[in-house]
């Protein structure tokens, strides 16, 4: 099993690189992919505090 951290840790580095696309990049194309990564950085902390918990409603928020 895989501690919480790791998922945690992940997100926040993939929400850190979502976050420099969108304010170094110009292209529109570039930046909508930045904040699509940092919405599955969000989803994935979401899920993981979720699996934590032992509860599915966060799984199931992220999949609606």
């Amino acid at each position: 099993m895989i501690p919480i951290n790791y998922y945690i840790i992940l997100s926040a580095i993939l929400f850190t690189i979502g976050v420099t696309g969108v304010l170094i990049h110009r292209n529109a194309l570039i930046i909508f992919m930045s904040i699509e990564l940092m919405l599955n950085a969000s989803n994935l902390a979401i899920v993981a505090f979720s699996s934590a918990i032992k509860s599915f409603s966060g799984q199931i928020f992220v999949f609606l």
